[in-house]
């Protein structure tokens, strides 16, 4: 048998077959391989392991690309740090302006009148700005066995003085306050003291409650 005749008989054989097997009904379903007893099966990839290992492949290929400027691409993903631009417009700042006290200071000379404060009485305010108290007591109603009540307003001669001295410490000095102490009852204690000035020297309000234990200026 020539050659070319051989090699016409193979392309037949080969068409022959490839007619039979596209004649195949498609709802005929694949013959069953036995499995002898003993045998390990073949495993056969499953089409999601299949997809996982090309994956793996394609990630595993890209890594290990060389990169322009010299090395292999890290297996982990970089961690990215993101920067918050801080705001540029200015913030208002409110800056408390501190409110000056005024504190009251003595009336120069003798006032026209005084109202009486706790702890004092009219002799201790004759002494105080230097007048007469018997003067003092007949300009203000009063008698040398008047008792008036912390609110009384006495009337102050313009004349006249106070008979004796009038100081009964030295000052300026210091004073510690005790249990039930006044502004107006140590301004009686020094004798001539304004218990206003002792509210200036002392950074206190007119009106002030005092604590046992506290130090007051007297000027």
């Amino acid at each position: 048998m020539s050659k070319k005749l051989f090699i016409i008989l193979v392309i037949v054989l080969v068409a022959s077959l490839g007619l039979v097997a596209c004649e195949r009904p498609a709802s005929v379903a694949p013959v069953a391989t036995a499995t002898t007893e003993g045998e390990i099966p073949f495993p056969v990839a499953t089409q999601p392991q299949i997809m996982q290992d090309i994956l793996s492949q394609t990630q595993t290929a890209i890594a290990l690309t060389p990169q322009a400027g010299g090395g292999i691409l890290p297996t982990s993903t970089p961690a990215f740090t993101f920067t918050t631009p801080q705001a540029t417009a200015a913030t208002e700042v409110f800056t408390p302006t501190a409110t000056k006290i005024v504190y009251a200071t003595a009336t120069p000379g003798k006032p026209a009148t005084y109202v009486i404060q706790a702890g004092e009485f009219p002799y201790c305010i004759a002494r105080r700005f230097n007048v007469d108290p018997g003067a003092l007591l007949s300009a203000s109603g009063l008698n040398i066995n008047s008792r008036p009540s912390v609110g009384y307003t006495l009337t102050i001669p313009q004349s006249g003085s106070f008979p004796g001295e009038r100081a009964l410490k030295t000052h300026p000095a210091t004073y510690t306050v005790a249990t039930g102490d006044t502004i107006g009852e140590v301004a009686c204690y020094f004798g001539d003291v304004n218990p206003y000035d002792i509210y200036a020297a002392n950074g206190l309000e007119q009106g002030s409650a005092l604590k046992v234990g506290q130090v007051l200026q007297i000027p």
